[in-house]
């Protein structure tokens, strides 16, 4: 089985964007802004998630669905990691996703910040490692994904782009060994909804039925154990912000959150369409998104083929993404060029992954232009996996169903 062979000139320039993003997170602990995005200080989305389970704790969960009131606590709280006081930073998960933070919540700021860096980390390469179709391409697939931009920005803020990327390619392989259990997997996405949307799409189309029923059956399991921990009360605060604060066109979430983030919707926000337009091209780009999915889990493509048209239509699907998301596209090109090693390397896949690994350099598109073009080259990634990885699929016998037929042990899956 052959190796990946990366072009001179690729490699060059992933590891210099590499060395720059790592060194904007370095940057940031004494000179935040000083080399690209000012992003405050080490950390600050996840002074969101530590000042959310420390409000818990402190029984004062109500304060987290206070935009304003949580806003002032923040900064009041962490004046001193800060560099300066943050305009408007409001809680926006679901409940469940403080199930998650809850062992963290009894460390200092400093060490749970770190602790679910590194875990989260690990969770996600070992995703990566395991029941991979192409064995001897893990070492670079996991490295084209730990030393990406995304994932130095996504350490920077303290985000969790790590652990949703591990469980929705976890989840995926998880159910080539058991279906009910990859169900169980894929159903904790909740965490973060708009990476679910596709799941079940996928699933319908590979028609992993039992996947799809433990999916089901598992969230609404944790949806069940939010409850019993944080109260109804706290679902009904979240739900009511999620109808009007998050969906406010005029809000101060929009403006804040939602806008500078890269999603389809702030593309076409950014070239000056009104918020109708932005909507309505963010409603067809999951539309559009769903049948490019449906497409792949019913074709001959390899599993780890469909896993990366599956991460790569998420972020063209989802109504807000943000920089360390992109995370899920480089996993995406690393999985497909690896691909490649089966059935012969080709050159010019090489600058087309490129260009999906570099993305969050290029964005938001709030203030760059090139970045609102981000959507029209996930697209062309997509229809390219698709239409090269079904020749592939069906002509390379060592793919993973293929293998799974030739073994003769029960049915080749689907995912």
């Amino acid at each position: 089985m052959p190796r990946i062979q990366i072009p001179a000139v690729i490699l060059a320039g992933g590891a210099a964007a590499s060395l720059y993003g790592w060194a904007l997170f370095l940057s940031t602990f004494s000179h935040p802004g000083s080399i690209g995005l000012n992003l405050n200080a080490p950390g600050s989305d996840w002074l969101v998630f530590y000042g959310a389970v420390r409000s818990f704790f402190a029984g004062r969960l109500d304060l987290i669905f206070d935009g304003e009131g949580f806003t002032a606590y923040l900064n009041t709280a962490f004046s001193a990691w800060l560099s300066k006081p943050m305009p408007y930073r409001p809680w926006v998960y679901p409940p469940t996703y403080l199930l998650f933070l809850l062992p963290f919540g009894k460390m200092t700021f400093a060490g749970s910040y770190f602790a679910f860096q590194l875990a989260s980390g690990a969770v996600l390469a070992l995703a990566l490692a395991w029941k991979a179709d192409q064995p001897r391409c893990r070492p670079f697939v996991i490295g084209a994904t730990l030393l990406c931009p995304a994932a130095a920005i996504n350490v920077a803020v303290g985000q969790n782009a790590f652990l949703t990327a591990a469980l929705l390619v976890g989840g995926l392989r998880v159910l080539r060994w058991h279906r009910v259990f990859g169900g169980v997997v894929l159903a904790m996405l909740a965490l973060k909804p708009q990476f679910g949307l596709l799941v079940p799409m996928a699933l319908i189309a590979g028609k992993e039925w039992r996947a799809l029923i433990s999916s089901v059956v598992a969230g609404a399991t944790f949806l069940g154990t939010s409850v019993a921990v944080f109260g109804i009360d706290a679902w009904w605060q979240w739900l009511d912000l999620s109808a009007t604060s998050y969906a406010d066109a005029n809000g101060k979430w929009m403006e804040y959150g939602r806008m500078w983030g890269d999603s389809v919707y702030a593309c076409v926000s950014a070239s000056g369409a009104p918020a109708a337009t932005a909507n309505a091209a963010q409603a067809a780009a999951l539309c559009v998104s769903a049948a490019l999915v449906f497409r792949a889990f019913r074709s001959p493509l390899p599993g780890d083929q469909k896993i990366a048209v599956l991460l790569a239509a998420t972020i063209l699907a989802a109504p807000h993404s943000s920089l360390h998301d992109a995370v899920m596209l480089a996993i995406a090109a690393a999985l497909w060029v690896s691909g490649s090693a089966q059935s012969g390397q080709s050159i010019w896949k090489w600058p087309l992954a490129l260009a999906l690994w570099l993305a969050p350099l290029f964005n938001p598109p709030l203030i760059s232009i090139v970045g609102r073009f981000t959507p029209i080259g996930i697209i062309i990634f997509i229809v390219a996996a698709l239409v090269r990885g079904n020749r592939a699929g069906l002509a390379s016998p060592m793919s993973h169903e293929a293998r799974a037929l030739k073994s003769g042990v029960g049915s080749a899956p689907s995912l």
